[in-house]
């Protein structure tokens, strides 16, 4: 663990010491009017490749402690470090929004509800979990807002 507001310290001097380190960040912006702010995902924590030596990190500018388990420091899955890159841009920095579950045009089917089995194309999201469909109703094509959780791809 960093200290508070000091991630950027532990990263110069990380670098310096040899360490291998992963520090992930996004862009975080108030209001449309405001500067734009690189934030840290998981403040006061980096993620630190360690080998053999570690007791080298407690004296490192900017760490106040290390996170322990039994036999040395705390070991994070690499699938763990995996899904969160992924979800990172060209710039390196982590997007917060999910990618679209479905995209315009494609062909979706509701698992419940009066839609049910109704071949249905998704037009895009309508509010906060819920989205627009075209269905085909009597003939002509209506656009429906229906809970996103209801549908699968077709």
């Amino acid at each position: 663990m960093c200290k508070p507001n000091h991630e950027a310290i532990a990263a110069t001097n990380l670098q310096r010491q040899g360490f291998s380190y992963y520090y992930p960040r996004f862009i975080y912006k108030k209001t449309p009017n405001t500067k734009s702010l690189i934030r840290p995902l998981f403040p006061r924590y980096m993620f630190v490749l360690v080998e053999q030596f570690w007791r080298s990190l407690t004296g490192t500018r900017g760490i106040s402690y290390i996170l322990m388990s039994e036999g040395g420091p705390q070991i994070v899955a690499d699938s763990v470090i995996d899904a969160i890159k992924s979800r990172e841009d060209k710039s390196g920095m982590f997007q917060l929004t999910a990618p679209p579950k479905f995209y315009p045009g494609e062909k979706v089917k509701s698992l419940e509800g009066p839609l049910c089995g109704l071949p249905l194309l998704y037009e895009g999201m309508a509010g906060h979990e819920r989205v627009k469909v075209l269905a085909e109703l009597l003939g002509r094509k209506v656009l429906v807002t229906i809970e996103e959780k209801l549908l699968v791809a077709a």
